[in-house]
């Protein structure tokens, strides 16, 4: 698995923008087409792995270094990006590791559930939150305010699908 995330992190960001897109695009329309039952299960599959991926790669993959650092200054990220751009790289694979969470889990809340696009979204940041203390914590990462900024904002981007698969029903109804 390790190896997997390797390849993946090491290929060319133009290769990797077009495979995000290329998702995101993918489970756009493979949640517009399914409906119902068929959908909450794939969906509920995929958060859970996405939630999975996301605890493995933050968390429970990491030996712990004993030290502990806490970066809270918002942003400072893009300023250290200006003279090592591999932190271009570091957040977006930040923001890519919880895409998946945020393409599902709207989808895969309780039907009765309101408001499911803010919900996913709050719970993203919230569990970004909760890993950055936990990566503080015991050591197993750096807490940083950018981590956070930037794992929302793949939630976001995610939960951004649900947004055009409604539009897409309520055309439909017309």
């Amino acid at each position: 698995m390790n190896q997997l995330f390797h390849d993946f992190y090491v290929q060319p960001m133009q290769q990797v923008y077009m495979e995000t897109i290329v998702l995101y695009l993918l489970w756009t329309i493979t949640a517009a087409l399914l409906r119902g039952r068929p959908r909450r299960y794939l969906a509920r599959v995929t958060a859970l792995l996405g939630f999975l991926l996301i605890l493995l790669y933050t968390v429970i993959g990491r030996g712990a270094s004993g030290i502990h650092i806490l970066e809270s200054v918002p942003w400072i990220t893009f300023e250290k990006a200006k003279t090592e751009p591999e932190y271009y790289r570091t957040m977006y694979m930040n923001m890519l590791l919880f895409l998946p969470l945020g393409l599902s889990l709207p989808f895969a809340l309780p039907k009765r559930w309101k408001n499911k696009a803010l919900i996913a979204a709050a719970g993203g940041c919230l569990l970004s939150a909760i890993v950055e203390v936990v990566q503080y914590y015991f050591g197993v990462g750096n807490c940083e305010t950018d981590d956070v900024l930037m794992n929302t904002l793949g939630m976001l981007i995610g939960v951004s699908s649900f947004g055009i698969v409604c539009l897409i029903q309520k055309i439909r109804k017309r």
